[in-house]
């Protein structure tokens, strides 16, 4: 809570003294307060219980140099309950070079930390005015594994090529190494679990066309590898002999995205296939035959369709059907299948507040943290059958 203060007060302090952010330094940025309400299994907490409070802020920074040459950054604050760390976050912070073209033609690089193109809504999910839902899909932006598509630390090209008819094609490619904390372990293997991921230098491909204003079409893939290494131990606490074991999640993603708008009402549906397993390497000889016990299968084929009706400027209606499923039979139904029944509201009261209210009806558990609990005396998510509110309101600078 204390580093949620923190940023507070600097973002009053940006709205309260604006000469600082003019000429080639601007800022902006965010604070939003949430409730989610859920009635069974563990999308909130392990200590906290199912519900719960939810904080965010961000400051924004963009420091133009010269024609070519700027720099960009977000800064955010998070207390998300007890599967993710709370306190500040680098969201990115690039070195952007923009190359000299024609009017047709914008090419540029960023060098850093930046923003994964991961579906429509995968840059900008961390800001609550630029997603359509506090809780987006979890078929496309799984709330368990966020930080695989957010962002890496690495090079990324784009490059845009304008029409004279207003149609737009852009081309993204990027190597980094996404960043993980303890709380990914935690969510992949239990509340005990410590140590940290290790992400190899992971790729990824983006393509989308706007041939006229109301269609938006998007393609990608990511290559997805990284390690948990010296950290995980299968022995018992009392025991005498060690069972060490370093685990590896290998997965390759695609997205197709396809958009419709139109004045009073946006259409949107994407496609997502996960190919890919994990697997695990004993460390000492009374390890390795048990490393099997890690084998296992994350192909999955999920999608999304999603309706917004634009009643007028201040008020937009949602729904909208969201469909995981994995493919491999030897899973549980319970973990094999989620469907979720979303309906939602969003009321822009001011230009610079928003308030949003939505309800869940979901049917299995295979989004939820954790993915697989090494500690089998507990019982996660038990509940096919849950729902979840969530409210949230949001002011922007």
């Amino acid at each position: 809570m204390k580093n949620f203060i923190l940023l507070l007060l600097t973002s009053l302090s940006v709205v309260i003294f604006p000469a600082q952010a003019k000429g080639k330094l601007s800022w902006g940025g965010f604070v939003s307060a949430s409730y989610i309400d859920v009635n069974a299994n563990n999308y909130y907490g392990y200590n906290s219980g199912d519900s719960g409070p939810l904080f965010e802020a961000g400051l924004r920074g963009f420091w133009y140099i010269n024609p070519n040459w700027s720099v960009s950054g977000l800064v955010i604050a998070q207390e998300s309950g007890d599967w993710f760390e709370s306190g500040l976050d680098v969201d990115y912070l690039s070195l952007n070079y923009k190359v000299p073209t024609n009017e047709d033609w914008e090419v540029g690089f960023k060098f850093g930390r930046f923003k994964i193109s991961n579906g429509i809504y995968g840059e900008t999910r961390d800001v609550p005015f630029t997603r359509p839902s506090i809780v987006l899909p979890l078929s496309v932006y799984p709330h368990i594994l966020k930080e695989q598509s957010l962002r890496a630390d690495g090079v990324r090209l784009d490059l845009d090529y304008f029409t004279l008819s207003g149609q737009q094609y852009t081309f993204a490619a990027s190597i980094g190494k996404e960043a993980f904390d303890e709380s990914f372990s935690r969510r992949f293997f239990g509340q005990d679990q410590g140590g940290t991921f290790e992400s190899e230098w992971n790729s990824s491909i983006h393509f989308s066309a706007r041939p006229n204003a109301n269609w938006y079409l998007g393609l990608e893939y990511r290559r997805l590898k990284m390690h948990l290494k010296d950290s995980i131990d299968l022995a018992p606490p009392a025991s005498q002999v060690s069972l060490p074991f370093d685990f590896t999640i290998d997965t390759d993603q695609y997205i197709a995205s396809l958009q419709y708008s139109q004045q009073r009402y946006e259409l949107t549906g994407e496609f997502t296939m996960r190919r890919g397993g994990t697997y695990a390497e004993g460390k000492n000889d009374a390890a390795k035959p048990l490393a099997p016990i890690f084998d296992g299968s994350i192909d999955m084929n999920a999608y999304y369709l999603q309706g917004i009706f634009i009643v007028n400027q201040q008020w937009n209606l949602l729904a909208r059907y969201d469909n995981s499923h994995f493919i491999d039979d030897d899973i549980e139904a319970n973990l094999r299948d989620l469907e979720d029944f979303t309906i939602g509201a969003t009321w822009n009261f001011h230009r610079n507040f928003q308030l949003k209210l939505e309800h869940h009806w979901f049917v299995g558990t295979s989004m939820l943290p954790p993915v697989r609990d090494l500690n089998p005396t507990r019982t996660n998510n038990p509940e096919r059958y849950w729902r979840l509110f969530a409210m949230q309101l949001s002011y922007r600078f």
